[in-house]
Order: structure tokens, then sequence, then C-alpha cells
């Protein structure tokens, strides 16, 4: 009995460390440059990030699920009203994730008796959305549950490593103009930029005003300190 506790010990653990590993590498790959937005929602290009998903994890498969209906198995689930659902699941290292998402027409409007596209689409989004629950562009989903008025809170790290979180794109854009100019050299200044992806990626979603002068503090800053090296 002790030996087989301690080997399902063994096995969760592994797990858990792959599961965490498999996270820590893909929530690292920016996906800002493979999004588009449609309706007040942004969507990553599911074909793009399969693609990195294989390419850091070979063995990795999803299974669009069948589910029973009239005639026969279909790719979509109806609920009391009629209204379509699709089920995908994404598994990685032996790691599984699976979401559900509702079928959509063009205007993101949940939709009964979908035809073959829309049905088609809704599993590549799901697909998509399988991949984000296991790190790949999660942060593009931020803030989606959240109620009517609220708003997300975002963590921005420093150049030094200091953690400041902050609740709405306008203080996000705030503490990024104020941690910019504590960058002391070109790299430190990229590595900030790169490292606060997810809050940069929400702060263009929610003010591309704001965003643009954020951009634009970051690129008068990089000039200035790569005419100090030259200078130096």
């Amino acid at each position: 009995m002790a030996t087989t506790v301690g080997l399902l010990s063994f096995v969760h653990n592994l797990r858990e460390n792959r599961m965490s590993e498999v996270w820590k590498t893909l929530s690292l790959v920016d996906v800002s440059d493979h999004t588009e937005e449609k309706n007040g929602l942004t969507y990553l290009s599911w074909a793009w990030a399969w693609g990195i998903v294989k390419d850091h994890y070979p063995s990795a498969k999803y299974t669009k699920h069948l589910h029973d209906g009239a005639g026969g198995s279909r790719p979509y689930m109806l609920d009391e009203n009629g209204y379509a659902f699709v089920t995908v699941s994404v598994d990685i290292e032996g790691n599984s994730q699976t979401e559900v998402l509702p079928v959509l027409n063009h205007a993101n409007k949940a939709v009964a008796n979908p035809d073959s596209f829309q049905v088609n689409t809704a599993l590549q989004r799901c697909l998509a959305k399988c991949c984000a629950m296991h790190g790949l562009g999660h942060y593009i989903y931020a803030g989606e549950d959240l109620p009517n008025g609220a708003e997300a809170k975002h963590t921005i790290t420093s150049a030094d490593g200091k953690k400041e979180e902050v609740e709405g794109v306008k203080l996000v854009a705030e503490v990024f103009n104020t941690f910019i100019p504590d960058c002391q050299t070109v790299p430190a200044l990229r590595k900030f930029w790169s490292d606060n992806q997810g809050a940069r990626s929400a702060l263009e979603k929610g003010d591309k005003k704001l965003y643009e002068e954020v951009l634009s503090n970051f690129k008068q800053h990089a000039d200035t300190l790569e005419t100090k090296g030259e200078a130096a």
C-alpha cells in the first residue's frame, strides 16, 4: 500500500511539474501580432497558436468532441433553448484542458440551429482558447469574465523587480510611464517591455491613445539610452 501511495504521489508531482513547465514556456510567448479584433472581442489565430504549441511540444494533440443528436453524432450540443455549444480538449505532456464555447454568428451573438461554417469557426476559436488555458496568449482573455463596469487588475514589474498591481488601463499607463525612465540600459528597457506584455496588450486593447503615448515614451527613452551609449 505504501508503495502504491508513493507511486501515485510521484505521478501527481510529475504532472504538476510538467504542467508548470508548459505554462511557464507558453505564457512567455508574445501573441500580440497574431490577434484580431471583432465586435469588441480579441481573437487569437488558431492556426498560429496550434503551430506554436506543436513547435514546443510535438506530441501535443487536440480533440473536437462529438455529441449525440438527432440523426447521430455531431460536433456540437444544444441546450434546452436550442443554442449550440462546442467542446474541445488539448492535451500537452499529459495535462489536458477542456473548453466549451457557444456557437456565435458574425455579430458575436449566440445562435440556434447553426450552419456548418458557424460550427467550424466556434471549434477553431475553442481550440485557441484551450491553448490559452495552457498559457499561450492567456492574457488576452483577462477580464472577459468581469461584471459590467468592473476593470481588470494588472501587475507591472519594473526593471529592478518591483511589482505594482493596478486596476484599469489609465493606471496601467501611469505606471508604465513611471517605470520606463527607471530602465538604465537598452537591454533592461527591452526586458521590461517584454516582461509586461500582458499589461501592454490590455492597455492597447482598452485605450489605443494611452497605449500610443506609452509606446512613444518607450521609443524616446530607448533613443536617449542609445545616444548616451554612443557618446560614452
